[in-house]
This record gives structure tokens, sequence and C-alpha cells, in this order.
């Protein structure tokens, strides 16, 4: 599994993986899931438990949210049928180009309570994930992840879930409905 534009950004690790792959000449087949719904239960759920609110670098950019069930769903149906689908690549996208603004509105929306979101600049929010005891790779590698699509044209939707598996790709609304409980108390992280 790699990201979404991969192929296009040689800053991201998951770009090296793939050419090397590809050198090696073995045989795969590149699933690139944009942003996975599921950060907001896990890298950044503590901040959204202990003090209501997310902060990232990533300003008003826009990010394509994308359910990590929907994506196992289009990896088994490409490992199923994997020689029909040998050496190519596949994007996989949710439905909604939403910006961590509207999440935290979303979210504020389905708990009945304000989450905020905070914009800093990379290198303050670098050193903030280096204090909470981030590993410098790590703290390196999300701040890239966050920042980069403030310089980036909005992500593109791809219907290739819909064609692999036949069904609509989760909602953000969806989600956060079903992750109710664990988005609102601090046992459950």
């Amino acid at each position: 599994m790699s990201v979404q534009g991969a192929e296009k950004s040689k800053v991201i690790p998951h770009n090296k993986i793939e050419r090397l792959i590809q050198e090696f000449q073995f045989n795969s087949i590149f699933v690139r899931p944009s942003y996975f719904m599921q950060n907001l239960t896990s890298t950044l759920l503590p901040e959204l438990i202990n003090k209501r609110s997310i902060t990232l670098p990533s300003g008003s950019a826009k990010f394509n949210w994308i359910d990590v069930k929907n994506i196992s769903e289009v990896t088994a149906n490409l490992i199923l049928k994997f020689d029909n689908y040998r050496d190519q690549s596949y994007e996989v996208t949710g439905r909604e180009n939403k910006n961590f603004g509207e999440v935290a509105r979303i979210i504020s929306s389905v708990l009945g309570e304000k989450i905020r979101f905070f914009s800093i600049n990379p290198i303050s929010f670098y050193f903030r994930k280096r204090r909470e005891g981030v590993q410098n790779a790590f703290a390196m590698v999300i701040t890239i992840l966050h920042f980069l699509p403030r310089l980036q044209a909005e992500p593109k939707i791809s219907d290739n879930y819909q064609k692999l598996t036949g069904k609509v790709p989760t909602t953000l609304q969806e989600f956060i409905e079903r992750e109710k409980d664990k988005l609102s108390q601090p046992d459950k992280m």
C-alpha cells in the first residue's frame, strides 16, 4: 500500500519504495489511498479527547478522506483477481474533499460539543511533536503530510472504489457517527 500522489512526489518515502518495486520487477499492484479517516481515531485522538481540538500545519488545505475499511475491501478484490490487475495502480479515495476546520465542525455536530481546529506553522508543529516524544522521522513525516497539501491542488476524487466493489465509499459523517464513542470518551483511547 502506498499513498495518493506517491508517483508524483519524491519527498515522501512511498515514492522511493514504489520505484524500487518497479526496478526489481516485482509483481505488484499499487494501492494509493487518500487520507485515512482513522487518523481521527488514532494519531489525532489524544488531542481530540484531552483538548477538544485538532492542531496541524494544514491551513485550509483540502484532504480527501477514505475509510480504511473501504481500502481493505478494494485491496481484497485486487488480491483475489491479482492476475487481472497486476502491475497497475489504483487511487482509492472517498467522495469528499474537506479541510480540518470542516472536519472539526462535523465532529462538533455529531458529538454535540465544540471541537476547534488550529493551524500552526510547520516548524512549530514539528517541534511540538518532538516535545510530545514523537520520534524525529515520524515527526518529519506527519509534518510534511499535513503541510504539503497547502502547496498542492485539491486532491482528485477517483471512482475506483465504486468500480472495484460496486459500493459507495463511507462519508466522513458516517465514519464520525460510527466512531462517536471513541471520539467522546478518554477511556476509549
